[in-house]
């Protein structure tokens, strides 16, 4: 169960939803809503979560980048691809009560989607080796047990993008899955459809001289494309020229997502923590996350969002959200 500190649990907008429609999630960073006919409300909060732990701050803005950046996968680049959206920024009005129309930000920060039975695996899809994958391939030279070329180093483009699923935890971390078991279990099509999908969302961010490392993605039985989509917090995003730079150097080039926060957090020791231990818990909600780091991501999101879609979210909003 996510644990969130009191001080980011609530903010005005969610005291109106819960007011009005009943919450049935409230996760590390999305709140969902029931509305009728078998839809969701979705609501991107600006929580921010590193190692499975909400931090005691927000990120101003984000709430509605990510919003946006999947509303712009999916209607833009994955129009073809089955999803879960139904409908977004001015169009969610029809489907909320008379009290919750009109309100500006729940409009940037939400989505109406179909309820889906969720597969319970996390879909991650790695082009490049970072993160994670890294620290598992320096131990044994595989990632869920896909053994990988010797000689790679932290940033390495991978011969062929790899599906490396990991369980979906309710309590503690999540774990790397044998990527065999989960394609034996639910078919290999889960593993296909994930690699495409990353394929097709790298080759337009490379057109914009934007690398996308690797990604996650979520989907309901029948392969529906649910959840977040390439969005800085569930992805990794380098500039082409740095890693080509940073490559020489036989490591990994500066982030443009949410490692920012990620790096910051390895210096206050959190990823040696277990989310499952109520002092860390503690510990961690009491931890202060400087308004620099803070800003800086906002910039970051900012600045990626931009890069990815052509348009300032400012003009996104009024163009594609008609907000």
């Amino acid at each position: 169960m996510t644990v969130i500190p009191e001080r980011v649990a609530e903010s005005d907008l969610s005291q109106l939803l819960t007011s009005k429609l009943t919450r049935i999630h409230q996760g590390k960073v999305r709140d969902t809503y029931e509305l009728p006919g078998n839809l969701l409300l979705v609501v991107v909060t600006e929580r921010i979560s590193i190692f499975d732990f909400v931090l005691p701050a927000t990120v101003t803005n984000k709430g509605h980048i990510l919003t946006a950046l999947t509303i712009h996968w999916l209607t833009n680049v994955l129009q073809s691809t089955q999803n879960h959206l139904v409908a977004f920024g001015e169009d969610i009005e029809k489907y909320l009560p008379v009290k919750l129309r009109r309100i500006p930000s729940l409009k940037k920060q939400a989505i109406v989607v179909t309820r889906q039975e969720m597969l319970p695996v996390e879909c991650i899809v790695r082009g490049y080796l970072t993160g994670s994958g890294w620290s598992s391939y320096q131990r044994n030279g595989t990632v869920c047990g896909i053994q990988l070329p010797e000689g790679l180093h932290d940033g390495s483009k991978l011969p062929e993008p790899i599906f490396t699923p990991t369980t979906k935890a309710e309590e503690g971390h999540d774990e790397h899955l044998d990527a065999g078991e989960v394609i034996e279990q639910y078919g290999d099509d889960l593993r296909q459809q994930s690699i495409a999908i990353y394929q097709t969302l790298a080759d337009y961010a490379q057109q914009r001289g934007v690398i996308l490392a690797d990604t996650k993605f979520e989907f309901g039985e029948g392969l529906i494309l649910a959840d977040e989509v390439g969005t800085p917090d569930s992805s990794r995003f380098w500039d082409v020229e740095e890693w080509k730079t940073a490559a020489t150097q036989k490591k990994s080039p500066s982030p443009h997502d949410k490692q920012l926060v990620r790096d910051w957090g390895k210096t206050q020791g959190i990823h040696k923590l277990d989310p499952d231990d109520p002092t860390h818990l503690k510990l961690v909600s009491q931890l202060k996350v400087h308004q620099e780091l803070l800003d800086k991501t906002t910039k970051t999101y900012h600045d990626i969002f931009a890069r990815l879609t052509s348009q300032s979210l400012d003009d996104f909003t009024r163009d594609v959200m008609h907000i």
